[in-house]
């Protein structure tokens, strides 16, 4: 396909690029949302949520990947180690409650066991988004350490 001119100029630009990402956020907590709550309703029968599922992780790995190779991290928060375990836990503390909600809405007179399930899981979660964050941290610090040398208009 030829590349088309840009009729804009550079507000309309910066425009476009804003719509663009909010309209990126919407569909992102917009698909999350959804699977959740078709989770709920269809008692985990992931079946009816493949197809959000796989756009959902499409659009992650695609803004992940696309971050780290532009050593990018985010516009208000910096990658520290502090930032990462706040982002664990709420990502913990939502498994648990999705954890919670599935279990015991399946076995309502297991509400000790609904519990250690959440808590098993928030735990696993826990763990597992520390290590992808701080392995994503490293990533990007050090290709940000990358595009530094590169950039001689720094010195």
């Amino acid at each position: 396909m030829k590349n088309k001119k840009n009729n804009l100029d550079e507000r309309q630009e910066q425009i476009m690029l804003q719509i663009e990402h909010t309209g990126c956020w919407i569909a992102y907590w917009g698909l999350l949302i959804s699977i959740l709550v078709q989770e709920i309703v269809y008692r985990g029968d992931f079946r009816y949520v493949l197809g959000e599922w796989i756009v959902f992780m499409v659009l992650c790995v695609y803004v992940l990947a696309g971050c780290i190779r532009n050593g990018l991290w985010d516009r208000h928060i910096k990658p520290t180690m502090k930032n990462n375990v706040i982002a664990s836990l709420i990502a913990a503390g939502a498994i648990f409650l999705f954890t919670f909600i599935m279990i015991i809405r399946n076995f309502p007179d297991k509400p000790v066991g609904a519990v250690a399930a959440g808590l098993f899981s928030a735990a696993v979660v826990f763990v597992l988004c520390l290590i992808a964050l701080s392995a994503a941290k490293r990533a990007t610090e050090k290709k940000q350490e990358e595009l530094e040398k590169e950039d001689p208009e720094e010195e």
